[in-house]
């Protein structure tokens, strides 16, 4: 019996053992696995400092980058600047691609870079206003109408009792109230003699008759806005936020009768320039440009739909002078050359007003912001980067960093 009892304690104490044993090995698994997550983790992120490196290598000297010429020899160029090809595709106007790199090429499981930088798309749109651009108000119309709202279409107004004050134009309206936001004055703006724009003194009582908390109330800013959706407060854009989004302007209307409108918040950015960076742009952005729509058209806007299609259309024939042809498309070098091209382009009608050469950007300058990407994995771990910078005495300015989480392992994500 004792000799039963002793066994069973052997291997009692053996099966405990093993337990702990066990216990000792998946603890130290763990930890492996842990210390290799750290370490990748820890990889990736130095991989974002490399991508940063890289794009301000780029940006910092493709000013400077040769143009190119039917002679030269791309070897010799290569040796000299690892990079004057992604010099040269931004100094054009394209998007620039860095990579995906190793960073060490003898070393495949060393981790990749991949940056990409371009022109940040959209109008400053504290550049639209009475003080910074004398087209400002005929600007705002275009873009407005563009996006789908009728230029007679009225809205009822009214007072903080809820009385009928009549009826204004939306466009005008929406124009007025972004103009009494950022000026520095207290008077509202007159649009076709009638006073349609909003200062304080309107959101206090509208605040007032709806019995909004101090903590959301929001009153005119008198000077630039810092971000696109500060427009959700101003009169009309709070009442029309599908101005804003996109969608149905008037859902109470029957069916026939409802108006479809395409958001413009994405036309806009709160940096930059109100120019038109004419190589890389879209047909709302040059609808805006006077000079390119055709005042006397604005009814179906056939002319001045022409005028794009031929600017967006020319880059894409080739120049009648030395060019790479390799290229898809050519950029244009100034003004000049896009209008010469623009008349020689396909047989088109298409006629732009000299008044479009103060709107149009034909190279990156000192107002230009640049949207920076950077892609990096290790290990089948990644981490994305987005940015915005300027160039201000050769220093690379940033004025937005978003860093996304590390990613998890790819394996483990399916």
């Amino acid at each position: 019996m004792r000799r039963a009892s002793a066994l069973l304690m052997a291997l009692w104490v053996i099966a405990v053992l093993s337990i702990m044993v066990l216990s000792f090995a998946s603890e130290a698994h763990l930890q492996t696995g842990i210390n290799v997550y750290v370490r990748e983790r820890n990889r990736v992120n130095r991989l974002v400092e490399a991508g940063r490196i890289l794009a301000e290598v780029v940006l910092t000297d493709y000013a400077n980058v040769s143009e190119w010429a039917e002679d030269e020899d791309a070897d010799k160029l290569f040796e000299d600047d690892r990079w004057y090809k992604e010099k040269r595709d931004l100094k054009s106007g394209r998007p620039c691609v860095i990579g995906p790199i190793l960073v060490d090429e003898e070393n495949p499981d060393s981790g990749t870079v991949k940056v990409e930088i371009r022109i940040t798309r959209g109008l400053n749109i504290n550049e639209l206003t009475p003080d910074g651009d004398q087209n400002w108000r005929l600007r705002w119309e275009m873009l407005l109408k563009s996006h789908g709202i009728p230029e007679d279409y009225e809205v009822e107004a009214y007072d903080s009792q809820h009385h009928s004050r009549g009826k204004f134009k939306l466009i005008n309206l929406l124009v007025a109230s972004f103009a009494d936001w950022v000026d520095s004055d207290d008077n509202a703006t007159a649009i076709d003699d009638e006073d349609c724009g909003a200062e304080s003194k309107w959101y206090e009582e509208e605040y007032d008759s709806e019995k909004v908390e101090d903590e959301y109330k929001r009153y005119p800013r008198n000077g630039a806005i810092p971000d696109i959706k500060e427009l959700s407060y101003i009169r009309g854009f709070r009442d029309f936020p599908v101005v804003l989004t996109g969608g149905v302007l008037n859902p109470e209307d029957d069916p026939k009768d409802q108006i479809h409108v395409r958001g413009i918040a994405d036309m806009f950015n709160t940096l930059g320039s109100a120019k038109v960076f004419v190589n890389d742009c879209t047909r709302d952005e040059l609808l805006t440009v006077p000079g390119v729509f055709d005042e006397e058209d604005e009814e179906d806007l056939e002319k001045s739909m022409e005028n794009i299609e031929a600017i967006l259309g020319a880059k894409s024939e080739e120049p009648d002078y030395d060019v790479d042809e390799s290229l898809g498309w050519w950029q244009y070098k100034d003004f000049s050359d896009l209008t010469q091209r623009v008349a020689d382009y396909g047989g088109s009608d298409a006629k732009i007003g000299t008044e479009a050469s103060n709107y149009l950007l034909f190279k990156p300058d000192d107002t230009t912001i640049f949207e920076i990407t950077i892609e990096c994995e290790s290990m089948g771990m990644s981490r994305s980067v987005k940015a915005k910078a300027y160039l201000k005495d050769k220093d690379v300015r940033y004025v937005e960093w978003e860093e996304d989480p590390v990613g998890d392992r790819k394996e483990s994500a399916q």
